[in-house]
C-alpha cells in the first residue's frame, strides 16, 4: 500500500507544507539529521510507509538488510522509492551509520531532493561492498563522493552506468589515483559515453590499482589514446590480477590493439572482448595482430569478436591456426598455445578442433601425434638410453588419454602402436653409433688415466732414488771415518789377515 505523507503533514496545513518544502530545499548536512533524529517519527519523515520501514531497519542495524535499491517505483522490500520530501536526506543519514549494508544500487533519484545531503551520508559509510550508480548525479559532482572512497576500505565493485564527461572522469581519476581504492576488484563504465581522452585519464589513474580483476568498458568511444594509456598501466602493473577486459563496441583499431598487447605480456588475462571494434573489421592484418598477441600467452582462455563481420580470410585464420598448433617441428608444436578455448564466433573447423583440444589435459600430446606422423628421435640421442623409458611412458600415456573426438579417432586410425614401434626402432637403431663412440671415448679416458698413473709413479721412484743416494753417501762417510780410526784402509794381504782374525773371533764366540 502506498501512503503519501509529506514531512510536516498535519502540523501547519497547506501553508506549512509549502514552507517545509522550501526548507527541504535548503542545504542540510549530517549534523542536521543527527539533531532531529530524537524528535521525529520515521513515518512522518518519508513519503511512503515502505521507505519508513527501510529507514527503521537501517536505524535498528538489521543484519538482514544488506542491499538497497533506489528507484522511482516500488518493486520489493529492498526497494526505496525516491519521492517527495526529504526521503533521500534521511536515507543518506541512516546509510552513513549502517554497519551491515553491502550493496547500494541507485537507479533513479525520482522526485527526491537533497541529493548532496544523501551523498554526504554515503561518505560516512564503511560497510558498502558494491556501489552501482545508474543515473546522473542531478547537478552534484562526482567529486563530492571522494570522501567515500577515502573512508571505505571494503568496496570491491564499482558500477557507473551514466554519461561521464571529462570533468567527471577527472574526479574518478582523483578517487583512484590517490591509492584510495586498494580493495576494488571490479569496475564497470558500460554505456557511459566516455571520450577517448576521458578514459585515458582514468586508465592512467588505474596504475595504483594492480589488484583489479575485472574491467568492463563497453560502448565508451575508446580509441588509440585510451589504449596507449591502458597498455602502459597494464605494463606498469607487472604481473597483474586482471582476468576480464571488456572493450566491446569501441573505436579500437590495429594500432590501438598493438598498444594494448604490449602491456599484456605478463598479464593473467583470461577473457578479452573486442566485438564491434575497428580492429575486427580490417581483415587479415587485424587477425595477425591478435594471433601475435597470443604467442606465449599462458592465461587467455577466451577472445571474443564477431567473425562474420571481421573480413578475415584463410590467410588471417592461418595465423591463428599456427599459434594453436605450429607443425614446423615437434618442439614448436609443444610450445604452441594450449590454453585458449574460444576465438571469435563461427571460426573455421580446424580452429574449432584445436580450441576443443585445448579444453582437455595433454592437448600438446594430441597435437604432436596429429601433426607429426613420423617422430624424429635423433634430437634425443644425446640423452642416450636414459630417455628410452621416457619415450615408452609417453606413448603409454598417449594411449590411455587419447581424446574421444574426431581428431583422436583420426590419430587412432594412423595406428598408434605402429608409430610407437617405429619411434623405438629409430631410437635403438641409433644406439650402435652411440656405442662405438662411447668405446673410443672410454679408450681415450683409460689412456689418459694410465698416463697420469705412470707419471705419478715416475715421480715417486725419483724421490726414492734421491733418498737412497743420500743414504749411500752417509754410509760412505761413516766407513771412511771408521778406517781413519783404524789407521787407514788395509792392503790386500792385510785385509785377508783381518778377515781370518774376524773368522777366528767368531768361532771362539760360538765355542
Amino acid at each position: 500500500m502506498y501512503r503519501k505523507s509529506s514531512l510536516f503533514t498535519g502540523l501547519q496545513g497547506a501553508k506549512g507544507v509549502s514552507i517545509d518544502r522550501q526548507r527541504a530545499m535548503e542545504r542540510r548536512d549530517f549534523d542536521y539529521y543527527e539533531v532531529r533524529l530524537r524528535d521525529v517519527k520515521l513515518e512522518d519523515i518519508t513519503s511512503d510507509e515502505d521507505n519508513a520501514e527501510i529507514l527503521q531497519r537501517l536505524r535498528d542495524q538489521d543484519t538482514s538488510l544488506d542491499a538497497i535499491r533506489i528507484t522511482d517505483e516500488y518493486n520489493d522490500n529492498s526497494c526505496f522509492t525516491a519521492g517527495e520530501g526529504d526521503d533521500l536526506g534521511w536515507l543518506g543519514y541512516f546509510i552513513g551509520k549502517s554497519k551491515y549494508l553491502e550493496d547500494l544500487i541507485i537507479y533513479s533519484w525520482g522526485e527526491g531532493q537533497n541529493i548532496e545531503a544523501f551523498i554526504e551520508g554515503i561518505n560516512r559509510n564503511q560497510s558498502i561492498v558494491k556501489l552501482h550508480i545508474d543515473t546522473d548525479l542531478r547537478g552534484a559532482s562526482f567529486r563530492n563522493l571522494l570522501p567515500f572512497f577515502r573512508n571505505n576500505n571494503n568496496l570491491t565493485h564499482l558500477y557507473l552506468d551514466f554519461e561521464i564527461g571529462l570533468e567527471c572522469a577527472q574526479s574518478i581519476a582523483s578517487a583512484l589515483g590517490d591509492g584510495q581504492c586498494q580493495s576494488l576488484k571490479k569496475m564497470s563504465f558500460e554505456n557511459s559515453n566516455l571520450s577517448d581522452e576521458g578514459f585515458a585519464v582514468i586508465a592512467t589513474a588505474l596504475r595504483t590499482c594492480p589488484q583489479l580483476e575485472e574491467l568492463h568498458l563497453e560502448r565508451n568511444n575508446i580509441g588509440l589514446m585510451g589504449c596507449i594509456a591502458l597498455g602502459e598501466t597494464l605494463r606498469g602493473w607487472g604481473t597483474s590480477n586482471l582476468t576480464t577486459l571488456d572493450l566491446d563496441n569501441n573505436q579500437i583499431d590495429d594500432q590501438g590493439l598493438q598498444a594494448l598487447a604490449a602491456g599484456m605480456t605478463n598479464s593473467s588475462l583470461e577473457e578479452l572482448f573486442l566485438s564491434n571494434n575497428l580492429v575486427t573489421a580490417v581483415g587479415d592484418e587485424g587477425a595477425e595482430v591478435l594471433a601475435d598477441g597470443l604467442k606465449g600467452n599462458t592465461s587467455l582462455s577466451s577472445l571474443y569478436f564477431d567473425s562474420d563481420e571481421s573480413n578475415i580470410t584463410d590467410v588471417g585464420w592461418a595465423a591463428f591456426s599456427k599459434v594453436l598448433c605450429d607443425p614446423s617441428s615437434i618442439n614448436s608444436t609443444f610450445l604452441s598455445n594450449h590454453i585458449i578455448k574460444w576465438i571469435g564466433e563461427n571460426s573455421p573447423l580446424d580452429i574449432r578442433r584445436y580450441l576443443a583440444l585445448n579444453g582437455y589435459a595433454q592437448s600438446a600430446m594430441t597435437k604432436i601425434l596429429k601433426s607429426h606422423s613420423d617422430l624424429d628421435m635423433e634430437p634425443f640421442f644425446q640423452l642416450k638410453l636414459k630417455l628410452l623409458p621416457v619415450v615408452v611412458n609417453w606413448f603409454e600415456s598417449a594411449r590411455s588419454r587419447m581424446l574421444a573426438n574426431d581428431l583422436g579417432e583420426s590419430i587412432q586410425r594412423q595406428s598408434l602402436p605402429s608409430r610407437e614401434l617405429s619411434a623405438l626402432y629409430k631410437f635403438v637403431r641409433g644406439m650402435p653409433a652411440l656405442t662405438v663412440t662411447s668405446y673410443w671415448q672410454q679408450l681415450v679416458m683409460n689412456a689418459q688415466a694410465k698416463r697420469r698413473w705412470i707419471g705419478d709413479e715416475m715421480r715417486r721412484l725419483e724421490d726414492e732414488r734421491l733418498k737412497l743416494d743420500g743414504e749411500r753417501s752417509s754410509l760412505d762417510h761413516d766407513e771412511e771415518a771408521a778406517w781413519a780410526r783404524l789407521g787407514g784402509r788395509p792392503t790386500k794381504s792385510e785385509g785377508e789377515g783381518s778377515s781370518n782374525f774376524a773368522s777366528g773371533a767368531k768361532r771362539r764366540r760360538q765355542e
